[in-house]
């Protein structure tokens, strides 16, 4: 998709931040009182590493959070909880990661013109519209229609 944004530049940065809602799934491998192993929420303790710290929650609702990843690199972690977790329980991490976009920016750095002139901006369609003398569209079905009450009777 392109977006394309007009308006006043009032700082000349090209940075935008387009973000993706991100919902991971895992279950527990190992329950312990507060603690216990999560498996495949992630694939490698490195992706764990991304995500240390990070507030995941059970279907139960049962709050945790992600304290590191296990010895392994199956991408299983250690997870503490406010309650002990059931067996059936399954682990959502909902998450926003960044989308990396291809930025094409091409601000006007200068509204300076040569002499005499003044900066000139492109017309908009009621502009052009006005100047060639030309009705805007009409759509059939966007008019008023006349309201037609029948009149109402009442028993005296």
């Amino acid at each position: 998709f392109r977006i394309s944004a007009t308006g006043v530049v009032l700082e000349l940065d090209a940075t935008v931040k387009i973000v993706k809602k991100l919902k991971l799934v895992g279950e527990p491998s190992q329950i312990f009182k507060n603690t216990c192993f999560i498996k495949g929420m992630f694939n490698s303790s490195l992706e764990v590493a991304k995500f240390e710290g990070a507030s995941i929650r059970t279907v139960s609702g049962v709050r945790g959070q992600i304290k590191k990843a296990s010895k392994s690199d199956d991408g299983s972690f250690r997870a503490t909880f406010e309650d002990k977790l059931l067996r059936s329980d399954l682990v959502f991490l909902k998450a926003w990661v960044p989308v990396p976009l291809p930025t094409l920016y091409n601000p006007v750095t200068s509204l300076l013109a040569p002499q005499g002139r003044g900066w000139l901006r492109m017309r908009t369609a009621a502009e052009t519209r006005a100047e060639l003398g030309v009705a805007p569209p009409v759509q059939a079905d966007s008019l008023y229609k006349p309201v037609e009450r029948v009149t109402r009777r009442f028993n005296k």
